[in-house]
């Protein structure tokens, strides 16, 4: 199978995936308001950020061994193969149990007061260690998933993740509309995920026995070799905490569970955006790997230069149509919460949603040329820089929230991430230095054009949100229309779309 049907495989999984990812951001968060209010909201999504960094425990050795084990593949370097891959598994394995134990630990720790939540101790403890415990066995999950990669099937994978979003998903709706309590919301998580990692373990022996998946090998002398290489995986793994997480416990703690709300609706919408975005980018993951493991730099450049266009043509679109969509969004989320002015939400307003719209165009960005150096484990630099700078932000972001509040912190978020962006073009050039020299008059056609649709957003939003929602939708197609021809033409993805066309033409005759 040639790589283009291969992508459109992958993309087709990862569209699933993302499709029930906003529906599920879509659906959960009005009726979890509805049914337990903004504080209440507000308190759930801090416990599961609290825990989040639990999911790092694997040390990147999940990325970096499925990576890692396809190109010993594709190389046919089977004995290699077959030891890194048992010792991977009892590694992982270990790590899991181990932990587990010790955050036993949890029901003697106050959290309630140290997260300032108006919950009893013993429901705090219970709900941070069962969503522990998914956390954990999410971590074997997504090692087992990842494998398929190595026969060129990373959308099977896909596949499964988006059976447990699916499920978990629903069992969470049931269990929010019976109005658990958050102990058993999080073990309805837990289940559903162990359900799953039954299917994948089960699917993998069935669908690609030759991958001889076992636990009979141990090289013990492999281990500092992985975990170095895995390390800065894991520190990648532990910027997203930073960025995302961190930032949620240092507004709950300075500024309370509602501007947590207000911040997470918020970016719940840009976070749509992207995610619509970055299915492009990682259907291009497992192919990057197999093209940098077979040493094919002519295709491995063509994939760059094409899916730059096509997520450049993205970026601007999407995101400019989520900004303009954005206050009929919150309306319709919180209509029956909080107060209102002009018939506009509270909870909306121009400045955040403005610069929380360009962060999200710079983190779009970021993640096409991230996605080169992560699948071809030439990442270490990438690490250090996305650590460094996220550690810095959060330290900045104590003193940006107290003075400044959310804003504070977006301006700071915005600086962070172009710092990043500036550095990965950097890496992507000394990535593709022998074979190709990477151009940057696309990208600085991108930020006039998203800069210019920020621009008009300023002023047009300010009168557009006090409309009624039809017409509000109407002015947000036709800004999604004017952005979307003008793009096109700017990136020549005609070019692009004429060329898939004809080769499918050629396929299907």
């Amino acid at each position: 199978m040639s790589t283009l049907p291969r992508i459109l495989k992958n993309l087709g999984a990862i569209l699933t995936g993302r499709l029930l990812s906003i529906l599920q951001q879509l659906v959960l968060p009005p009726i979890f308001i509805h049914l337990y209010g903004l504080a209440g909201f507000g308190e759930w999504i801090v416990l599961s950020g609290a825990i989040s960094a639990l999911g790092f425990l694997n040390f990147g050795v999940q990325t970096y061994m499925n990576q890692d084990l396809a190109v010993r593949y594709q190389r046919g370097e089977m004995e290699g193969y077959r030891i890194r891959q048992s010792t991977a598994m009892r590694l992982l394995l270990g790590i899991v149990v181990v932990a587990a134990v010790l955050c036993l630990c949890f029901f003697v720790i106050p959290f309630d007061t140290l997260l300032r939540l108006d919950l009893p101790r013993s429901v705090v403890q219970m709900t941070l260690y069962l969503l522990a415990l998914e956390l954990l066995f999410t971590i074997l999950f997504g090692y087992l998933g990842g494998i398929f990669m190595v026969v060129a099937m990373a959308y099977r994978g896909s596949q499964w993740n988006n059976i447990q979003a699916l499920l978990s998903t629903i069992g969470l709706l049931i269990g929010v509309v019976l109005h658990l309590s958050f102990p058993a919301l999080a073990a309805i998580q837990l289940v559903c995920l162990l359900v799953c990692l039954m299917g994948v373990l089960i699917d993998l022996r069935r669908t690609a026995p030759q991958l001889s998946l076992t636990l009979r090998y141990w090289d013990g002398a492999a281990i500092p070799g992985i975990l170095k290489a895995s390390g800065y995986f894991g520190m990648i793994m532990m910027s997203t905490f930073l960025a995302y997480e961190a930032p949620l416990l240092i507004l709950q703690r300075v500024v309370g569970p509602i501007a947590v709300t207000g911040f997470t609706l918020m970016r719940t919408i840009f976070s749509m955006a992207r995610q619509l975005l970055s299915m492009v980018t990682q259907s291009m993951g497992a192919e990057i790997t197999n093209l940098f493991g077979r040493n094919d730099w002519p295709a491995l450049v063509k994939l760059y230069e094409i899916s730059e266009r096509v997520v450049f043509f993205l970026i601007a679109l999407v995101n400019l149509a989520v900004l303009m969509l954005s206050p009929v969004l919150i309306t319709l989320w919180v209509a029956h919460h909080g107060a209102h002015h002009h018939g506009v939400s509270t909870l909306f307003a121009v400045t955040p949603y403005v610069l929380s719209s360009a962060l999200s165009m710079v983190i779009s960005l970021k993640e096409h040329k991230f996605q080169f150096q992560f699948s071809t484990n030439t990442h270490i630099e990438l690490a250090r820089t996305m650590f460094a700078s996220y550690v810095v932000m959060v330290l900045v972001s104590v003193g940006a929230i107290h003075y400044a509040g959310v804003v504070g912190f977006l301006w700071t978020w915005l600086a962070a991430e172009t710092l990043q962006l500036v550095r990965l073009i950097g890496m992507n050039r000394k990535l593709f230095a022998p074979m190709h020299t990477i151009e940057t008059a696309s990208i600085l056609r991108l930020v006039l054009l998203c800069g210019a649709g920020l621009l008009a957003a300023v002023v047009l939003l300010p009168h557009s949100a006090t409309l009624s929602l039809p017409i509000q939708t109407a002015i947000a197609v036709i800004v999604s229309v004017v952005v979307g021809v003008i793009a096109w033409k700017l990136f020549r993805v005609r070019e692009v779309y004429a060329n898939m066309m004809e080769r499918f033409g050629r396929r299907f005759a």
